[in-house]
């Protein structure tokens, strides 16, 4: 759903005050006061308004009836009229891959089930072996350069039949292909690939290699990680791909209103390369904060102790903290059971008409108890990747048994994705203080197929229940695990709370949740996952002015209309980003920044900026001068900022 709607048609949906703010005025404070529209706070268990929210700094400052907002602040307020549309707390995507997943899919090429829209291209569905096979030849013709290596994303058994090595050669030929499987914990490579990255039998570990398909260069789960961490690394660290791909990230959260991101077990390849490309995207967008934990992938690749892994950890906020970037520091990433999109989570009964699926474990049950009692006993926040029932079941036990041997209060131990459970695990999961990170985008993807073959009609139709949680006060967030899912929070709120699948039909509707904890799930609730609920998530005095800007108000809409909501664009620490196509209209200059709120061009930042504001953070006088000077306006061409900037 990605709406571009111009400038003109936003900015007669938001009209600026008439308060100017000059340069060369004393320094009383200058804040932007929002009215006009449904603010809505995601404060308390029900939908909670406020007519006036300001910001100052990057903070809110107010938040209340719009008659006391102005007269209680000295300084100049700048005006913001919602003209009926709604405000929200800034939208956030608890659970998402940026660069190791996300910028590599959208930097490449796409062959998946269904239809992927991206900023650069809408990719359609395909189903069939055939069809596949004929898709992956077309982009290797398309290739200009035959030697360069070719990636292609969104295979999947189900739709597209069992893939070998001689089909894969056949199609692809000596061009270096790698298939990377929808779930991204599978690859497979052609001989060429192989070839040029010197990938040989008993590269792996005779346990990892347990993982691997030597036949049919068919890699999965740790097996996975190390040829990806190793041999092609070279590949995987391409930071010009990278950026690539992380610009087209930025477009993606922008369009669809996330103004905060959190990556657990970052990094799954190389450190430096994708923090590179981390910093110089954010930095680049100005428009997003990415949280970062680390955990289990960079650990089990580097081969580190324990305690040599947890000072790394503590080390890395004085580091490699920027405006943009923050590394959270006592939480740890670690895995249980294999891959849903993979049919490898561990269930409880056997799978349905697939004898070629297997159950896997991506750290084997015994090495994974004994990681999760080093973090619980350091007093670590834990993340563990869970699909299966049975995986949640024996995790329920592991946390059970450490909250007997060395109780802990509030640990807010989340068990994320969680395709299958029942309401028995959800109350065991309630009773021993666990929070759920869930992906609804299982549901509507795969139930269908899945009902045909590897869950059944019964097992599919229950993926991802979540009203067994949330009856039970159990905290739920909504992420996509991007590519898993569309990174497009307003989705996910619409499958949680509607359970509507690819065909169109409804599954369980006794198990949808309500719209407002759907939406705590992609706010409040999503900031609690990883901790950062004191500083984002809702509206409240002192938290950053983080916000999204609706059409509509999603708690005034049929639920069924949630995910078609257009996006207007973003608040973030109290700069607004509008989507769609920069025209000069109204109040904008020929630059596209909007002279009554106080905005002039800064060559130097790339965007427009509020001169005062920019001499307090930099240090310079605040004077025109003094402005032109720091932002090497002199030398200034004339010429239209990125898309979004105001």
């Amino acid at each position: 759903m990605f709406r571009l709607l111009s400038i003109l048609a936003v900015t007669s949906v938001l009209s600026i005050g008439s308060g100017h703010a000059g340069a060369g005025k004393t320094d009383l404070g200058v804040q932007t006061l929002y009215y006009g529209g449904d603010i809505v706070t995601m404060e308390g268990d029900e939908p909670t308004y406020v007519e006036a929210v300001m910001e100052r700094d990057g903070r809110i400052i107010y938040a209340g009836p719009r008659a006391s907002a102005v007269n209680n602040f000295a300084g100049e307020t700048i005006k913001v009229d919602l003209q009926g549309t709604t405000l929200m707390p800034g939208f956030i995507e608890p659970h998402a891959h940026p660069v190791s997943i996300g910028a590599f899919i959208l930097a490449n090429d796409i062959v998946a089930p269904h239809e992927w829209r991206m900023p650069n291209a809408t990719y359609p569905g395909v189903s069939g072996k055939e069809n596949y096979l004929k898709a992956v030849r077309a982009i290797i013709d398309s290739k200009k350069d035959k030697s360069q290596t070719v990636l292609i994303w969104g295979y999947h058994k189900s739709w597209h039949g069992e893939l070998t090595l001689e089909e894969l050669d056949r199609v692809t030929g000596d061009v270096p292909t790698i298939i990377w499987q929808r779930s991204t914990h599978e690859i497979y490579l052609n001989t060429a690939c192989a070839k040029k990255y010197g990938v040989h039998k008993g590269d792996l570990s005779r346990e990892d290699d347990e993982q691997a398909d030597w036949e049919n260069l068919h890699f999965w789960e740790r097996a996975y990680q190390m040829i990806k961490g190793t041999k092609l690394a070279p590949f995987f660290g391409d930071r010009k791909m990278l950026q690539r791909g992380m610009d087209r990230i930025s477009a993606v959260m922008q369009q669809n209103g996330i103004t905060a991101m959190m990556e657990p077990g970052f990094p799954t390849s190389t450190f430096e390369d994708e923090y590179q490309v981390l910093k110089q995207g954010t930095e680049k967008a100005r428009a997003y904060t990415i949280y970062l934990v680390s955990g289990f992938p960079e650990q089990f690749v580097k081969k580190l102790s324990s305690d040599k892994y947890a000072a790394h950890i503590d080390a890395l906020p004085k580091k490699y903290d920027t405006e943009y970037i923050r590394f959270l520091p006592r939480q740890y990433k670690t895995f249980a059971d294999g891959a849903i999109y993979s049919l490898a989570l561990q269930l409880r009964e056997p799978f349905y008409n697939c004898r070629e699926c297997k159950s896997e474990w991506i750290i084997p049950l015994k090495e994974g108890e004994a990681i999760f009692d080093y973090w619980w006993n350091k007093g670590y926040k834990i993340h563990i990747h869970i699909t299966g029932d049975k995986a949640f079941d024996a995790y329920l036990d592991i946390v059970e048994r450490a909250m007997k041997r060395n109780p802990r209060t509030d640990h807010r131990t989340t068990f994320h994705h969680v395709g299958l459970f029942d309401g028995e695990q959800a109350q065991r999961a309630a009773d021993l203080g666990i929070e759920i990170s869930a992906n609804p985008y299982y549901l509507w993807a795969l139930a269908n197929k899945y009902s045909e073959t590897g869950l059944g009609p019964e097992r599919a139709a229950s993926m991802v229940a979540l009203n067994e949680f949330t009856k039970r006060g159990v905290p739920v967030s909504l992420h996509s695990d991007f590519a898993m899912a569309p990174a497009d929070p307003l989705l996910l709120a619409w499958v949680a709370s509607n359970r509507i699948i690819d065909d169109g039909r409804v599954m369980k509707p006794e198990e949808r949740i309500p719209v407002y904890d759907a939406m705590k799930g992609i706010t409040i609730a999503a900031a609690r996952t990883f901790e950062m609920d004191h500083e984002i998530g809702s509206i409240k005095v002192g938290k950053q002015a983080n916000f999204t800007i609706l059409e509509q108000n999603p708690f005034k809409v049929d639920r069924s209309r949630i995910r078609d909501i257009p996006v207007l664009g973003i608040v973030y620490k109290g700069k607004m980003k509008l989507n769609g196509e920069r025209k000069v209209s109204g109040d904008r200059d020929e630059l596209g920044c909007i002279r009554s709120a106080g905005y002039r061009w800064c060559e130097k930042t790339g965007q427009c900026e509020r001169p005062w504001l920019l001499a307090k953070q930099k240090g310079f006088e605040n004077t025109p001068e003094a402005f032109g000077a720091w932002c090497d306006n002199v030398l200034m061409r004339k010429k239209e900022p990125p898309p979004g900037n105001h």
